[in-house]
């Protein structure tokens, strides 16, 4: 199973300064979230599927880095609007997040407070959540589903 999160408002509030991203205010339970995920192992992988305006990959990284965040997800799994040239209004920023996991849609959950958002994650067949203590009951449930 993957689970994408989205950055701003759903793990951390965008800290901007003169216009531009300068850092992330990560919310208190999201590190004990992604720890309790990454307990999973390999049956979890983490991503980040996120609109990021004109930040590079390298300075989301440092951001990221910066906030505590980046160690808790699969670099290849890391997906910027700005480098992929899509963004969440796409469902095929949904369905590459699932190709690069090497994972069906249904095996994939997208985690983040825009309802619309979910919405088109949801139109790609992915499984949807709209918190991060959320996405740890819908991971328990699958892990834990027969068959």
């Amino acid at each position: 199973m993957a689970v994408f999160f989205d950055i701003g408002d759903t793990l951390a509030s965008p800290v901007v300064t003169a216009g531009r991203l300068t850092g992330l205010d990560v919310y208190p339970l999201v590190p004990e979230v992604l720890d309790r995920l990454a307990a999973h192992g390999d049956r979890v992988a983490l991503g980040l599927v996120s609109n990021t305006g004109t930040e590079t990959a390298a300075s989301m990284r440092q951001l990221l880095g910066d906030a505590g965040l980046l160690d808790h997800f699969d670099d290849d799994l890391l997906l910027f609007s700005s480098v992929e040239g899509l963004d969440k209004s796409d469902p095929a920023f949904f369905t590459l997040a699932g190709e690069r996991a090497g994972l069906p849609p249904a095996r994939c959950l997208y985690v983040g407070e825009s309802e619309a958002e979910r919405a088109v994650a949801a139109a790609a067949h992915l499984a949807v959540s709209p918190h991060p203590l959320h996405a740890l009951h819908v991971v328990d449930t699958e892990l834990h589903a027969p068959g």
